[in-house]
């Protein structure tokens, strides 16, 4: 099945559809989509068998495992095309695929804003518990526990990363650590060099990896709707020896993101980048770091919105109803798209209160960090703001801006007290703000 049902992954933003009514109790499962530069979705879900529609689709399909090619399958289960549907619906993001009928199965061609590549053979692959596998992602069912992971290009030889802590034994992926602040904490990359089709084992495991060198282990730059960006030119990069192993010393308390991947001189990624490790490096006398990131906790998709709802007879509008384009060549059923637009508008941005770091106030430089919970119709801008107290006449000043970014860091006049917002606008220039409290920095 190496380019067939399995394969996926592009470019533009509809509306995720998963078909209400689920037929079984849910369960939870790992989710990963390594989309063509950046990670698209990473962690653990709750989900339930469904029916889903792709957005290039005009009817619902049955996608729980029951299915001519895999008789062995006789009750409804989740299956990866269903849960990572889910998945995407999660961050508000879509996929889409060709629905064919001799498979009861669709043929993925994109991931949230990454397609295939067709010109150059770039197809998407399908791995169960670090394995390849035979049947399409409609028919293979899952068990609770199991890893889903969708690599873009998946089929052009490259290796595939997994990120450990070199005491790690084995079995399912970790999603978090604990590292002493100041303290060589020591992690171990293994790569998958063979493409391995076959029935993926029960659980999640190591075997058939090995030690690899010259993984480049650097910090995680993750966007306003959750895409992971690997920041190998940062400098707290750190290389893998002969024995897959490193060492990286945290000099900062809190959560710290992780990842392993290679990146010829060209800025291209040479290998399939790991997986996402999140470090808690405790600040003494604490022994934990608060709340896990938001990627580390158990999620579950929104319900549908107004307009989703299937068919009387399980199927969406039929061939013949009035389409409207949403780019990329791909449409959507009009009524379809103005009913999400309606459910859009009355979605707003939720942020998680965000995080000050005042480790470089000395030099007059603030942290400011932030998570997207809920990204509502999508992120235009934000801007991080300081007003000096005590100053007559005081104004709101713009210290950081950006786009896609969750993060900034502020320079502030030494000898003054500042009171700091962030403010997030969404694509209907509706703006959320944040307070973030007072700082004060000494002379």
């Amino acid at each position: 099945m190496r380019r067939s049902i399995a394969a996926f992954l592009v470019a533009s933003l509809f509306t995720v559809v998963t078909a209400p009514g689920a037929q079984g109790a849910p369960v939870q499962v790992n989710v990963r989509i390594e989309g063509k530069v950046r990670t698209l979705f990473e962690g653990p879900i709750s989900t339930a068998p469904h029916k889903v529609r792709s957005s290039s689709d005009s009817k619902w399909r049955l996608c729980n495992g029951i299915n001519a090619n895999a008789p062995w399958n006789t009750i409804p289960g989740v299956v990866p095309t269903s849960a990572s549907a889910d998945a995407m619906r999660i961050i508000s993001g879509t996929f889409d695929g060709l629905w064919y009928s001799q498979y009861e199965d669709y043929f993925l061609t994109r991931w949230g804003p990454d397609a295939q590549d067709v010109a150059d053979s770039e197809y998407g692959g399908l791995l169960v518990n670090n394995v390849f596998t035979s049947v399409g992602g409609c028919q293979y069912q899952l068990d609770g526990g199991d890893e889903v992971l969708w690599i873009y290009d998946a089929f052009d030889g490259r290796t595939r990363l997994g990120l450990y802590p070199a005491d790690y034994p084995g079995g399912a992926t970790p999603l978090i650590a604990t590292a002493e602040l100041g303290q060589p904490f020591e992690v171990e990359v293994d790569g998958w060099s063979a493409y391995n089709e076959s029935t993926p084992p029960a659980a999640p495991q190591r075997t058939g990896s090995s030690p690899f060198q010259g993984a480049e282990v650097s910090p995680v730059e993750t966007g306003a709707q959750g895409f992971e960006r690997v920041e190998n030119e940062s400098p707290e990069t750190v290389v893998t020896a002969a024995d897959g192993t490193a060492s990286i010393i945290f000099a900062s308390a809190g959560w710290h993101r992780i990842k392993a991947t290679v990146v010829d001189s060209g800025g291209i990624e040479t290998v399939v980048r790991s997986n996402r490790l999140d470090v808690c490096v405790p600040q003494p006398p604490a022994s934990g770091c608060g709340p896990l990131p938001a990627e580390d906790q158990l999620r579950t998709p929104p319900p549908p919105v107004l307009g989703e709802e299937e068919g009387e007879d399980g199927e969406g509008l039929g061939e013949n109803e009035p389409r409207v384009d949403g780019g990329g060549g791909q449409g959507v059923p009009a009524d379809l798209a103005s009913a999400s637009a309606r459910s859009a508008e009355a979605k707003r941005i939720r942020l998680r209160s965000p995080q000050i770091d005042r480790s470089r106030i000395a030099r007059g430089q603030v942290g400011v960090s932030w998570r997207v919970l809920d990204p509502g119709v999508g992120i235009k801008k934000w801007t991080v703001s300081s007003k000096e107290l005590g100053r007559r006449n005081g104004r709101w000043v713009r210290r950081a801006s950006g786009t896609d970014r969750s993060s900034a860091t502020v320079r502030l006049r030494a000898g003054a007290t500042y009171e700091l917002r962030l403010t997030v606008v969404d694509v209907l220039g509706r703006s959320s703000i944040a307070s973030l409290g007072k700082v004060k920095v000494l002379r």
